[in-house]
């Protein structure tokens, strides 16, 4: 509940405490073997009652349909008030229950509601009862628990409407998250407010030597991998590119991407570097928080991807190979010696074209995900060259200091 928002705000706080109650939610995380959400969707067959329920007489019925999966019981109260000796007219308070009754057993009370307040004009309350796997039948009882006032100054009138037959298509979605959620809409003026949620997406391969939650690689690796959550770019980029449901798997096989060079650039991204917040506090050198919404040719998306570590792809030897800039081995060293005529020509490019600040676009987790700007200076350059800006999005950025790097080497390597 701490992760899903109701127009921006969490259903529960952090110390466990609701910020909307009465919600009810269910989540599934898109395995292949997931359970279905009950009720969504399902054949429905509403049978009008209209039979006021009594405190001395319940109302039962026993449902023989061995395919129900749920049964729905709308009540309504006519009137709900109580008139007081001088005439002014105040609320009232009804308690009612519904209980459960599977194959003839002990009963359950599955509802142990009550209604509260003042109408005139009628009020309406729905309750969607589960039903447990049964061998013959279920029995559903409704009872009104506050004693009938049968008096003209008091409206406690308790009416059974209707009741639904419900039938779940039993949809499992597999492959696919789901997130179900119902509540009042009361608490938001009649209005649907914006659902939103962080959950922590797909299960990948990664390193069976990585510990993905301290970010720690341990002793040898041996090519093997296993399945883990992460949000290191290196092994996010590994899994879209071998991926058969989204990605080119279909196309590439897995002895066609060089993973040594990659699993090098996991490392560099998982190196603690400083969080930009003034004490000796660290964090990744880089992560991803995305999720891929539209279609786009294969090439731009590892490009895309490959930028988050500041990185390169290309196909060479019959594998995709990515770089990283990032310290490593010299590969050539040129001297005088042995360079024609041991002469070097320089050049660089016009003071207009190199950049002294950045304008970095990042998602802000703490303005829930909107974009958010961070401005960078290299205030020598802007005194050498003037005020030129350079302008990037910061693709999977979801914290301020990693944009903030980014900026500044987008500057840097322009000079």
């Amino acid at each position: 509940g701490k992760n899903i928002f109701l127009d921006g705000t969490p259903l529960l706080n952090a110390d466990g405490s609701e910020n909307f109650p009465g919600v009810v939610w269910e989540y599934r995380p898109g395995t292949q073997a997931q359970t279905y959400i009950q009720g969504m969707p399902a054949a429905e067959n509403e049978i009008t009652v209209g039979t006021t329920v009594q405190s001395s007489t319940p109302w039962a019925y026993a449902f023989t349909n061995p395919q129900l999966s749920a049964v729905r019981v709308r009540l309504k109260w006519p009137s709900l008030f109580r008139q007081e000796d001088n005439g002014d007219m105040v609320g009232n308070e009804v308690k009612y229950a519904i209980d459960l009754q599977t194959d003839g057993g002990s009963w359950k009370t599955v509802v142990d509601g009550r209604v509260k307040g003042k109408t005139t004009s009628g009020y309406e309350r729905t309750h969607r009862i589960d039903l447990p796997q049964s061998a013959t039948s279920w029995t559903l009882r409704v009872r009104k628990i506050t004693l009938d006032a049968n008096s003209a100054k008091i409206g406690d009138t308790m009416v059974l409407q209707s009741y639904t037959e419900v039938i779940d298509a039993k949809l499992r979605y597999p492959h696919t998250a789901l997130l179900y959620i119902e509540f009042d809409s009361k608490q938001f003026n009649g209005s649907i407010p914006q659902v939103t949620c962080e959950p922590k997406m797909r299960i990948i391969r990664v390193p069976s030597n990585y510990d993905p939650e301290h970010r720690t690689y341990s002793g040898t690796w041996d090519g093997s991998f296993k399945w883990a959550w992460t949000n290191n770019p290196a092994w996010i980029f590994y899994d879209i590119v071998v991926s058969d449901r989204f990605g080119l798997g279909d196309r590439i096989k897995m002895q066609n991407i060089d993973k040594w060079e990659l699993y090098r650039v996991a490392q560099y991204c998982d190196q603690p570097v400083p969080d930009g917040k003034g004490g000796s506090g660290t964090e990744p050198r880089y992560v991803c928080d995305v999720y891929v919404q539209d279609r786009n040719e294969a090439y731009t998306v590892l490009r895309d991807f490959a930028a988050i570590f500041r990185g390169m792809t290309y196909w060479g030897g019959n594998q995709i190979i990515t770089l990283a800039d990032m310290p490593r081995d010299i590969d050539y060293s040129y001297t005088k010696a042995n360079v024609l005529d041991g002469r070097f020509t320089y050049s660089g490019s016009s003071s207009k074209a190199r950049y002294s600040s950045a304008l970095v676009s990042y998602s802000d987790p703490l303005n829930g995900y909107a974009d958010a700007m961070e401005p960078v200076f290299e205030n020598e350059l802007v005194y050498r060259f003037g005020f030129n800006q350079l302008e990037m999005t910061a693709i999977g950025c979801t914290r301020q200091s990693e944009a903030n790097r980014k900026g500044r080497w987008g500057i840097l390597t322009n000079n």
